[in-house]
């Protein structure tokens, strides 16, 4: 045996004569193996000026002093190239990529920490262990994916890719509480993109369905923080025909429409940004009619009900049926919740009630146990809900003004006005008037008149006004009556028109 079996390193001989030569080559040899680290992998050609003891990975189609050399080890030594051949398993660092190779016994590949390919694996497992079926399992805190740059040879996007086989089959991402299901979204059992949310991990809720065809969302479940009906009327006080200029309002009196001076009266203004001031108690009266509307009920009794408002600057009581409550002061929206007996099956009478002087916005009551944000109605919507309760007989500008209808004078004592509402009221109204005087002319302030056109006069009267209706009041019509206590001058059946001053006002009431 002439040379170790694995470096091939000489070995002496008995009687050998210059033992140092052979000594000092295996030494070299050892010297170039030993912590194998090459300048280069893949050379094709010696450098030019090769230091001493420079070593290179000899690469295919290599020429010169390296050819027929591929996959072989260079070694610059004593002015000359010398090469050894590879043992399978012999690893080499590579300097200038800064990585670790390993001959298989055919070619050098890439190993350690950053291999140029991972292909085919069966299982991966990082921190933890891949099973049969999470074969890519990872247990770490957080994960990044960044997009390729284009200066880096990419695009610059980023597409995270997910594909199931079949329509019917499951494409989704999984959230988990102790391994336990809470929420998933994705392709599930279908095409349709959903989220759907569990509490225990069995029953699942969905909550958005997107049909893929249309692209339509759907909420199985219900939208929450949506605006909800709001069942007062007038919230925002601008709807105002009883021309209420703020101030005093005494109790069971009307000011802005439909909210009314509560027990003891209060006081009441509106700024301009909207923001209303209360001191004493304002009320109003939701109709039990719109339980039917809102919540499908014959009433409201049993249900939860929320008052709320905006940036109220005091707590403010509330009173809601006959359960009482408060709501905080501060911004944003601020509410209160009461829950009704199941004997208030009648009108729900809202009240609010502050101990000092409040301020606040738009005043909203909904069903539920939480406030939703508040959405105005449009203004001439609005009015022709007040209008359902409380509305004034149409004029003309100016004045005097022109009411909208003409009469007829009846028999000598009676001056009939046939008037069709506008707006059918809740309920077959009654009368209310400013209080007006006949005036035997032009009227102006709190008076009235009637012009006869074809005698072009205007009407006398003698004896008291009384003012009423002809036959009782329907929700969607009247006929006025003005009534003499003695007579009406002129012919009986002439037409004319009712003249009324700038203070006067014929109203209709059906208010709850």
């Amino acid at each position: 045996m002439t040379s170790t079996p694995h470096l091939s390193l000489p070995l002496l001989a008995a009687a050998q004569a210059q033992k140092h030569v052979t000594h000092n080559e295996a030494l070299a040899s050892l010297d170039a193996l030993v912590q194998l680290a090459v300048k280069e992998r893949n050379r094709t050609e010696p450098p030019a000026s090769p230091a001493e003891g420079d070593r290179f990975l000899v690469g295919a189609g290599a020429t010169g002093a390296f050819a027929n050399q591929e996959g072989n080890i260079a070694l610059f030594d004593l002015g000359a190239w010398r090469f050894f051949t590879p043992r399978p398993g012999w690893l080499a660092y590579v300097e200038a990529e800064d990585l670790l190779v390993l001959f298989d016994g055919s070619e050098w590949k890439t190993t350690g920490s950053v291999p140029e390919e991972l292909n085919n694996l069966d299982r991966l497992g990082l921190g933890t262990t891949a099973d049969d079926l999470n074969r890519l399992s990872a247990k770490l805190n957080a994960a990044l994916f960044a997009a390729l740059g284009a200066e880096e040879g990419g695009t610059g996007d980023l597409r995270f890719v997910l594909n199931k086989s079949t329509e019917s089959g499951v494409l989704s991402q999984l959230y988990q509480r102790g391994f336990s299901g809470r929420a998933e979204t994705g392709l599930i059992g279908s095409d349709d993109f959903g989220i759907r949310v569990s509490c225990d991990g069995s029953q699942w809720r969905d909550a958005l369905l997107v049909d893929r065809r249309t692209g339509v969302a759907s909420f199985p479940c219900g939208l929450g923080n949506v605006p909800g009906p709001n069942l007062l009327i007038n919230s925002a006080f601008l709807v105002n025909q009883r021309k209420f200029a703020g101030g005093a309002l005494g109790a069971g009196i009307y000011g802005f429409d439909h909210w009314k001076g509560g027990s003891g009266g209060c006081t009441l203004g509106l700024a301009a940004d909207g923001r209303i001031t209360v001191s004493g108690a304002l009320e109003q009266v939701v109709d039990v009619a719109q339980a039917a509307a809102e919540i499908g009920a014959a009433s409201f009794a049993g249900a939860t009900l929320t008052l709320s408002v905006e940036d109220p600057s005091e707590p403010l009581p509330v009173i809601i049926g006959s359960k009482a409550a408060t709501i905080p002061a501060g911004s944003g929206r601020r509410s209160a919740s009461v829950t009704l007996d199941g004997s208030e099956t009648g009108n729900i009478a809202v009240r609010l009630q502050p101990s000092g002087t409040c301020s606040f916005k738009r005043v909203k009551l909904e069903v539920g146990a939480h406030a939703t944000p508040w959405t105005g109605v449009p203004l001439d919507i609005e009015e022709l809900r007040c209008r359902r309760y409380y509305q004034r007989l149409a004029v003309s500008g100016g004045s005097p003004a022109i009411a909208g209808a003409l009469g007829q004078r009846f028999a000598s004592n009676n001056i009939d006005f046939p008037l069709t509402l506008p707006v059918p009221m809740r309920a077959d109204p009654t009368l209310s008037t400013s209080g007006f005087s006949w005036w035997n002319g032009a009227p102006n302030g709190n008076q009235i008149g009637f012009y006869n056109n074809s005698g072009a006069s205007w009407v006398s009267l003698a004896g008291a006004l009384t003012v009423t209706t002809s036959t009782a009041a329907g929700s969607s019509g009247i006929v006025l009556r003005l009534q003499a206590g003695a007579t009406f001058s002129g012919a009986s059946g002439a037409v004319a028109m009712l003249y009324l001053g700038n203070l006067a006002f014929i109203a209709l009431q059906a208010e709850l």
